[in-house]
């Protein structure tokens, strides 16, 4: 948990050394930060929790705050700095947000007790050119889970007229035991409590899928989207009697939103 803290500190210590000297640099010559910000709201159907077969319908906020494409806030790709920018490759520090699991969620986690939320700090690498772009994260949970985890994807976009866009791409996710072991696993007082039988997750394999939004300009500012996913759990995880036994290794999800952009 020291360690995991310390990772935490040493990230926010980065972000904000990445952000202070184009703001000084702006204050001392006169001129303004180039700041975009887009708020929204939708809604989204997705699995109760991650291995579930019951799905949920859920309001989804929307906030996209960057600053001159070198520093961003989002709902959606946490916090984070491109430090490094070369060409079509970028890289920095980033760190986002888990949520808890609560028992109470759903009949089949009854007994397994709640998971905590969690933070996730790490570092992202991008590339892109043209229309298609690629990356991957490595990130230190702290908080719920203590895990490393991994992501790979790739992305390509098609503009399919002056207002409509579609996106669509693979993604690939690991982590460490512990990750397995803290939502997927179940020891001998969780089984004692459930019903379920004792189980170890210790994989690193997690899951691959398949993500695709579209987006529609209303105005230069209102944007209307859609989106859906779906991704296939393996290994370990897929094994757990909270997926095998009373939910489904196959997740998927959909979702509507509207958003309004402004820049100053």
């Amino acid at each position: 948990m020291a360690m995991s803290r310390l990772f935490a500190g040493v990230f926010v210590s980065v972000t904000l050394l990445a952000v202070a000297p184009p703001v000084l640099a702006q204050e001392g010559g006169g001129g303004k930060p180039e700041w975009r910000l887009t708020l929204g709201a939708g809604a989204m159907m997705a699995p109760s929790y991650l291995g579930s077969d019951d799905y949920d319908v859920s309001a989804v906020p929307l906030i996209d705050l960057r600053y001159a494409d070198r520093v961003f806030l989002s709902t959606r790709d946490g916090l984070g700095a491109n430090l490094l920018r070369d060409g079509n490759f970028s890289a920095g520090p980033v760190l986002k947000y888990r949520f808890g699991r609560d028992q109470d969620d759903d009949d089949a986690l009854r007994g397994l007790g709640d998971i905590d939320p969690a933070g996730e700090a790490g570092a992202f690498v991008k590339y892109s050119v043209a229309k298609l772009s690629m990356g991957a994260e490595l990130r230190q949970g702290f908080g719920g889970h203590e895990a490393v985890i991994g992501e790979l994807w790739l992305n390509r976009r098609f503009d399919l007229s002056e207002r409509l866009d579609f996106n669509i791409g693979p993604k690939l996710t690991l982590a460490s035991s512990d990750f397995t072991e803290t939502y997927f696993g179940i020891d001998a007082g969780q089984a004692a409590r459930s019903g379920y039988r004792r189980y170890d997750a210790d994989g690193v394999f997690i899951s691959y899928g398949l993500n695709a939004a579209l987006g529609y300009k209303l105005t230069r500012q209102v944007r209307l989207g859609a989106f859906a996913g779906v991704e296939q759990i393996g290994g370990d995880a897929a094994d757990s009697p909270i997926v095998d036994q009373a939910g489904s290794a196959t997740q998927a999800r959909l979702g509507l939103t509207i958003s309004y952009s402004f820049g100053w």
